[in-house]
């Protein structure tokens, strides 16, 4: 694996800190990495002068080559390595903190962490997915402090998919008075909506960490959307030493602006703490007014209205990034899902992810599909440590966390448990179900609760099995409010008849060709579905060379599949077209999950042997399409015509240009083109964005294309493009579309793959520019610059 040493500590200093009363400052940059177990860098007083600097997010893994030995790599892991790491921070504390407690706030760390500030240590956290805190009130003290942290991701079993490693999520340090908001102390529920008021309950948990008791002032201020206060109360009360007290409020909103898909209001609750008249913290949660209901008969509903959840699984893996949770790089992906994929729900699977992703998701009206789990084993655990010791913790934190978040709409505690195949004595998982779920239910009982289920038929049974056809819902089924199934929505007619009782969410649904699993089944009292995958991913995969799940609808560079644009033609109420061909039925199949995945080698390009006969594929939300060949009409089609969507065409080829048109009520709406493309020529470079913000952490996406002297993207291009990235910006990551490619994540050079590749550039914290040159041998190279400026 490529080492990476040598470049000189800067140390955070904290002199002065602001007049406010909650102190909450994001301490990613400047950390000393470096792999292997080091023990004695636990110390303070250890020397990591030679350490590499590292900011943070850091994914340790996604460096170097791909391996593809036991313990390094596995299929599961996506052929990445595993290691052992250490971080350490320098911290410089000119501040008097006295009545002040101080904590470390990590959002995750992969896996098996270990916490020491000056050399006491803080504690050990198994779960990679969900965050921690660590109190150090009394380790941190005046002038300079060490944080160390040790991470362990050499458990060879530690889930099914890639994990990365390393501190991969934000790390903050946490200032706040004796008397303040407790973790996660507030939850703010709206039982009651019409269109004149909506009643807002508000709990608030305060804690009184002083030696003495003292009278506590709470006052909740309710902020709309605008930003004004609509409602304020206030409440008094006495509190012991060291005594967590809850405060229980409601307040009436008038004329409620809800929040749903199309306009995503947001509310915000400001927690205002009082000992005695003194401000000691300011606390503030973000919510919505909406109501979510699920019924046998309509499936899902949000404000009083039926929605059908036209949903993605995704895994938490940001491609050339790897698990570096970047808040840019998730607000790409989603997007891209969101605008021009059409979801309007994204499942979390299989684990707590960012809590960016949620934030965005409740600005943006996506619905989420909340889990905790996969399997209930050890495998976010580690070996010898049992799934019954921990998860109660870790769902109390997950659920704590996120049941402010208008987006979550269900809790899922599980995914295809090994418990539903027997299960002790035989229960087939039912006794793990019924805990969890009252569980969940006894710390947020407004929203249902499920689990994913595969195999979702009584005993577990599959399709060798002869009972397969006639048998019942999985006993599981019955134990849980939203019965949510994995590929097998085939059975939610018979079992409606039979059960009418249940509620059917179709939790996973295939790709395949094109992604027509959603014809299969009746709309109108289904809940809606996710596709797996929403995306590529690493990890999962088939086998060598592929580097994860080859099945996803979008790539591992955010680009849309043909598949994709087939799902869109389903999701998207928008005018859309878009051609893909391909030169014969050369179906490509993979047996999964005991189904058979099936995908067509479709192509986003015009360039075939003359006469070739092609398949054309058109895929659209229009009435009606025209297809035309260098001008030439090749007929029109009706879409209500088309069995599931599917709309083809036998052509040969001509060089030149194809052409499709969708036509809605008969007028042109939307259309393609396709164009034969020339010799190789140039290099041209597209961001995403000409302006970041200079806070270290902002991405720009540089779209890289190999084109002809027409502009027009060569299909069969390989050139290896070099990369030099100046100003004040680094190369955060490259990649293409192949996840069967050998070539680094993390390099100043990729080849193109379709004519294509993509550049991801960091901002630094300074602002001014960065200028990005991408140059290959026989191609004219190209320059672009984007500037970066502090956020207002």
């Amino acid at each position: 694996m490529k080492k990476m040493f040598g470049i000189v500590a800067i140390l955070l200093i904290l002199s002065v800190f602001s007049a406010n009363a909650r102190e909450r400052i994001l301490i990613n940059f400047d950390w000393k990495f470096q792999l292997n177990d080091h023990p004695e860098a636990k110390e303070a007083a250890f020397n990591d002068e030679n350490w590499q600097v590292v900011n943070l997010p850091h994914d340790a893994s996604i460096y170097g080559p791909f391996v593809k030995d036991t313990l390094g790599g596995t299929k599961l892991n996506g052929y990445r390595p595993r290691h052992i790491g250490w971080y350490r921070k320098h911290l410089s504390i000119n501040e008097n903190l006295t009545g002040k407690k101080v904590y470390l706030d990590f959002e995750g760390v992969y896996r098996a962490s270990d916490v020491w500030v000056n050399g006491k240590h803080c504690g050990t956290y198994l779960n990679g997915y969900i965050d921690f805190q660590c109190d150090i009130t009394d380790l941190i003290k005046q002038g300079d402090n060490v944080v160390a942290v040790r991470y362990d991701n050499t458990n060879q079993v530690s889930s099914r998919w890639y994990t990365g490693e390393g501190i991969t999520r934000n790390v903050w340090l946490t200032i706040v008075d004796n008397m303040h908001v407790a973790r996660y102390g507030t939850y703010v529920t709206t039982p009651k909506i019409t269109d004149k008021y909506a009643r807002v309950n508000i709990e608030t948990e305060v804690e009184n960490d002083q030696t003495d008791s003292t009278v506590c002032k709470l006052v909740t201020d309710i902020v709309s959307p605008a930003g004004s206060v609509v409602a304020s109360r206030i409440s008094v009360v006495r509190l012991g030493a060291k005594e967590m007290f809850t405060f229980r409020q409601e307040a009436k909103v008038s004329d409620p602006l809800l929040w749903d898909l199309k306009t995503p209001n947001l509310y915000k609750a400001v927690s205002k703490v009082y000992n005695g008249d003194q401000l000691t913290d300011r606390y503030e949660t973000n919510f919505g007014i909406r109501e979510v209901e699920f019924t046998p008969e309509e499936g899902f509903l949000l404000n009083g209205k039926k929605v059908f959840l036209n949903g993605v699984c995704l895994h938490h893996d940001l491609g050339p990034l790897g698990a570096a949770a970047f808040d840019a790089g998730w607000e790409k992906r989603l997007g891209v899902l969101k605008n021009q994929m059409g979801c309007n729900a994204i499942r979390l699977s299989h684990n707590p992810y960012p809590k960016f992703v949620l934030d965005w998701c409740d600005r943006n009206g996506i619905l989420v599909f909340d889990e905790a789990y996969d399997k209930w084993n050890s495998q976010y655990y580690g070996p010898g440590n049992s799934f019954d010791d921990y998860w109660q913790a870790d769902v109390r934190t997950f659920i704590r966390r996120d049941r402010n978040h208008p987006s979550v709409f269900i809790w899922s505690v599980g995914n295809e448990v090994i418990n539903q195949y027997t299960g002790e004595d035989t229960t087939f998982g039912v006794p793990q179900l019924k805990k969890m779920v009252d569980f969940v239910h006894q710390l947020e009982p407004t929203r249902k609760v499920t689990c994913a289920l595969y195999p979702a038929r009584y005993n577990a049974v599959k399709y060798n099995n002869s009972a397969y056809y006639t048998s019942a819902p999985h006993q599981m089924a019955f134990y849980m409010d939203v019965m949510s199934v994995n590929y097998q929505a085939g059975f939610f007619k018979k079992d409606k008849l039979k059960y009418p009782q249940l509620t059917y969410l179709l939790s996973e649904e295939g790709t395949g060709e094109g992604g027509y699993g959603f014809f299969g089944y009746d709309h109108s009292y289904a809940c809606g579905q996710f596709y797996w995958g929403g995306t590529e991913y690493f990890g999962e995969s088939f086998g060598w060379p592929s580097k994860g799940w080859i099945n996803g609808a979008i790539d591992l560079c955010n680009n849309l599949k043909p598949v994709a644009f087939s799902i869109a033609s389903f999701y998207r109420t928008d005018p859309m077209v878009k051609i893909a061909v391909y030169a014969k039925n050369d179906a490509k199949e993979k047996l999964w999950n005991d189904f058979k995945i099936k995908w067509l080698p479709m192509c986003f390009h015009w360039n075939w042997k003359e006469s070739e006969p092609l398949t054309v594929q058109t895929f659209s939300s229009c009435d009606s399409l025209e297809l035309l060949i260098n001008g030439k009409s090749q007929g029109v089609k009706s879409m209500a015509n088309c069995e599931n969507h599917k709309m083809t065409w036998n052509v040969n080829y001509q060089k030149g240009e194809i052409k499709a048109q969708g036509r809605i009520g008969g007028k042109v709406v939307s259309e393609d083109i396709l164009r034969t493309a020339e010799k190789a020529q140039r290099i041209v470079l597209e961001a995403d964005r000409n302006m970041i913000k200079a806070d270290g952490l902002d991405l720009a996406y540089i779209a890289v294309k190999v084109v002809d002297n027409n502009g027009i993207i060569v299909p069969f291009a390989d050139n290896k493009i070099n990369f030099k990235v100046s100003g004040e910006g680094t190369n955060a990551g490259v990649g293409n579309g192949d996840i069967t490619s050998d070539e680094l994540w993390q390099a100043n050079s990729r080849s193109v793959y379709n004519g294509t590749c993509q550049l991801v550039v960091r901002a630094s914290r300074k602002p001014g520019e960065i200028k990005i040159n991408a140059s290959a041998a026989g191609l004219k190279s190209a320059t672009v610059t984007i500037r970066t400026n502090f956020a207002e």
